[in-house]
């Protein structure tokens, strides 16, 4: 399980993901006077002193990849189920950009510029990942349908 190459992408799409939910995803910086406000996955931060619960959209779907890509990992034995987990998670990370973006750009503060933070490009990472462990899944599969022809 763990020395094929599709099982160590899924373990580090689950460390990228894991990093995301840790690290500030952009900040809020004002245009003129006022203070800055630093956008995590679970909460929006007012000059490090006090946090907005609403932005809890963003690490639920962080949060769901979790258990999926867990799933993933451990169903080695099915190929076409690991195969379609690695479409969820992929659609899931989608959600997150599209959930991202509107929190980012079109939900953002009267007065303020909107800056990405580092931890923002995670998730295009894990999607990566994702896809690079569902063509090792899907050549896994394609081997073994050739070996049961050959016997």
């Amino acid at each position: 399980m763990i020395q094929r190459k599709q099982t160590v992408f899924l373990l580090l799409a689950i460390v990228a993901s894991v990093v995301c939910l840790m690290l500030p995803i952009g900040h809020y910086v004002p245009n003129g006077m006022g203070t800055d406000s630093t956008l995590f996955n679970l909460c929006i931060s007012y000059n490090g002193i006090s946090a907005d619960r609403e932005f809890t959209p963003l690490f639920f779907i962080m949060l769901v990849t979790f258990p999926v890509s867990v799933l993933t990992i451990f169903k080695f034995h099915d190929r076409v189920l690991q195969a379609r987990l690695c479409v969820v998670n992929i659609v899931l990370m989608i959600l997150w950009y599209a959930d991202y973006l509107a929190y980012a750009f079109w939900l953002n503060p009267e007065g303020t510029t909107f800056k990405p933070a580092f931890a923002a490009c995670l998730p295009l990472v894990t999607i990566i990942l994702y896809l690079l462990a569902r063509a090792g899944i899907i050549a896994d599969e394609k081997l073994v349908r050739a070996a049961d022809r050959i016997r």
